[in-house]
């Protein structure tokens, strides 16, 4: 199954993603990565705020180091010595990825934490279809930075596999990942999660292929949390609780 990774130039996961990107790469399957480039200057500004607004310290300084840093190279590295593709586009709906997808024969696409919302022509256009690793349990956390707010309010936090619909958030749940209660350091969780979730692509990827979409049995009639950016003021909650951020 001709199979794509489709992951942000910039996160704000420490190592900038590549323990799972980099890891995910050597699956067979994964035949390329597309690249989303979403640095600009904003992002400098936003990391100088919370240094030195003392909210969240580590995490604008990570995102200073993986902007700074040497992600594309690791990446690079890991793609290309494998015989594979890399693609840095801007825009994940643009004509160019839909030649992409057809020109590589591509059956499924593989979203990793990017903010692009998917529109219809490129959620059609792999001949499987689109999953998403969203990074709150459904279907309860839904929303942005779910992992986070659960460590806000001591609730389990990790990760789901779910069929990309046009609503956000929204499709078959294929597999949720449960790792446990929040733990006194944010960033590094985070960074625990992410080698989870590249085993958890290469489990999905078998499931896909032997089963197709098969839905998980979760509770769907449970009453979701709709999670936004949180602000400053999260920050300093999340110290005072003991954890750091």
């Amino acid at each position: 199954m001709r199979t794509v990774l489709v992951t942000s130039s910039l996160t704000f996961v420490p190592e900038n993603y590549d323990r799972m990107v980099c890891e995910i790469a050597k699956h067979p399957d994964i035949v390329g990565l597309i690249v989303l480039d979403n640095k600009d200057f904003k992002t400098i500004f936003k990391a100088l705020v919370l240094i030195l607004t003392f909210s969240a310290p580590r995490l604008g300084l990570t995102l200073l180091k993986n902007y700074f840093g040497a992600s594309q190279k690791r990446r690079t590295k890991s793609f290309v010595g494998l015989g594979k593709k890399i693609w840095t586009l801007k825009n994940i709906n643009s004509p160019e990825t839909l030649k992409i997808i057809s020109d590589e024969k591509i059956d499924l696409i593989i979203n990793a934490r990017t903010r692009s919302i998917y529109k219809e022509p490129i959620l059609k256009a792999a001949k499987i279809g689109c999953v998403n690793i969203h990074h709150g349990l459904l279907p309860e956390q839904r929303g942005l930075m779910c992992d986070f707010w659960a460590h806000l309010e001591n609730e389990d936090y990790g990760f789901s596999i779910h069929q990309m619909t046009k609503k956000i958030d929204d499709g078959p749940i294929l597999k949720v990942f449960n790792l446990g209660k929040p733990k006194n350091n944010y960033l590094q969780a985070v960074l625990e999660g992410s080698e989870v979730e590249a085993q958890a692509c290469k489990d999905i990827i078998a499931q896909i292929t032997k089963n197709g979409f098969t839905e998980d049995e979760m509770n769907q009639t449970a009453k979701p949390k709709y999670r936004k950016n949180p602000s400053l003021m999260i920050g300093y909650k999340l110290q005072l609780k003991g954890i750091k951020v």
